[in-house]
């Protein structure tokens, strides 16, 4: 995990870096509270909130179940136990991906990790099988993911679209199962569960998020539809056609800063100083790939 880790060193160089965890907007004082009690007022304000999950949208999986199931779509912890499950299955195992339905974090994800995990059950666990149970009918980049696995794993990976039983509604922990909407069951060693999600709780709980729990934005800006003043970037927004993914992420901040209006340091027209300031968690967090904002 550590060649994975960043620090905010460099950033700390530009603007004022706050090492506390954003809790909670209030949007008609203008100010951000902290974790640790203090609020941080803003002209503009910028947010990257990430995704949730909608625990339970899948019968039986819960938080606790992906103890046991791994999601492994939050770098960290996860990861690793994801890793530890496949290095302990024996050859001749089953491994399941449950893919969510549109949208979600980082589009060919799924995908991507099914390649990497085929690979590595061909070069150590020959004998094993991968399932894709897939809640749609097509997915990012999909002739080149079906042309590799044809050429590469034919008999490794198999996947199953939403029309042939790939939605998966209900989990069995005990009998490490999964149960599509028609009924069948589907058993194996390793279970990968990536649930439906929405946008972090703290765009929800502000009241940027619509009925969808996605944040709608305005294209030219990515000021929030709901909250003027917000600017929404990343995974949460709804940004059709562009992507969940940390480079569309990366740029939509470019954008946002750009509609700000002012680099810092510049006063605006009462006089004031406007500073830039970043919140960041207490620890700086792995990423994964480059789909994770």
């Amino acid at each position: 995990m550590a060649s994975i880790t960043h620090s905010y060193d460099k950033l700390a160089q530009r603007v004022t870096l706050v090492r506390d965890s954003a809790v909670a907007i209030d949007a008609d004082a203008r100010a951000v509270r902290l974790q640790g009690g203090t609020t941080v007022p803003y002209d503009r304000l910028i947010v990257s909130p990430g995704i949730d999950f909608r625990w339970g949208a899948i019968a039986g999986y819960d938080e606790a179940a992906s103890e046991k199931m791994p999601h492994a779509w939050k770098a960290g912890a996860q990861t690793v136990l994801l890793r530890q499950q496949l290095e302990a299955m024996p050859d001749g195992g089953t491994v399941i991906i449950v893919a969510p339905d549109n949208p979600f974090r980082c589009p060919p994800g799924p995908y991507e990790r099914a390649s990497m995990i085929a690979h590595y059950l061909k070069t150590t666990k020959p004998k094993s099988k991968l399932i894709i149970l897939d809640a749609k009918d097509s997915f990012s980049k999909q002739p080149l993911f079906l042309d590799g696995w044809k050429r590469f794993y034919p008999s490794i990976v198999e996947w199953v679209p939403v029309s042939k039983g790939g939605k998966v509604v209900k989990v069995d922990l005990g009998a490490m199962s999964v149960e599509d909407e028609f009924g069948t069951q589907h058993k194996a060693d390793v279970v990968n569960v990536i649930p439906p999600q929405f946008a972090g709780k703290i765009a929800r709980d502000a009241g940027l998020a619509e009925a969808s729990g996605w944040c709608a934005i305005e294209p030219l800006g990515f000021e929030s539809n709901k909250i003027k003043n917000i600017h929404v970037i990343g995974d949460a927004t709804l940004a059709a056609p562009m992507p969940k993914s940390g480079f569309v992420a990366n740029n939509q901040g470019k954008v946002a800063a750009a509609a700000r209006g002012r680099p810092a340091g510049r006063q605006d027209a009462g006089g004031s100083d406007l500073e830039q300031r970043v919140l960041q968690p207490r620890h700086a967090r792995p990423t994964a790939s480059r789909c994770r904002t």
